[in-house]
């Protein structure tokens, strides 16, 4: 399971505002909701044989007793919020495609080439000009 996308793209908007660098070092993973977080920096780098996923985007079940939201509104909702986020970062909607394919109990991993060309990461000729907004550990 992963993150709130609420709270991801709250991170991912101050992670922006404060003109912060996003990196996942090599051989780390970014998966879930942790894409969008990525995705707000000024500057998106990923190492060699970092992973970022991506999978459905999915609610928890209403608590027992109460009536259920209109889900399918709900996940349109969500889904706008996420596809208006992304596009505000300039990164490409094949992005939000990939993980409304992909099952909410798996994880779609983008290449590093998938990564560049859909400008989830963006070009890095030398280290980051802006400082990272927090190390994330390695895998393993």
């Amino acid at each position: 399971p992963g993150g709130s996308v609420q709270d991801a793209l709250a991170m991912g908007r101050l992670i922006r505002a404060r003109g912060f660098a996003t990196e996942v070092p090599a051989g780390a993973y970014c998966a879930s909701s942790c894409p969008l977080v990525f995705s707000g920096g000024v500057e998106r780098r990923a190492g060699r044989n970092a992973a970022l996923g991506v999978h459905q985007i999915y609610g928890a079940p209403p608590p027992a007793g109460t009536a259920p939201p209109d889900g399918m509104a709900q996940a349109q909702q969500v889904s706008a919020q996420c596809q208006r986020y992304l596009r505000d970062m300039g990164v490409d909607l094949d992005v939000w495609l990939r993980a409304m394919e992909t099952p909410k109990d798996k994880l779609f991993y983008f290449t590093a080439e998938e990564m560049a060309r859909l400008k989830l990461t963006t070009p890095a000729p030398g280290p980051l000009s802006t400082p990272a907004a927090a190390p994330v550990p390695p895998r393993g």
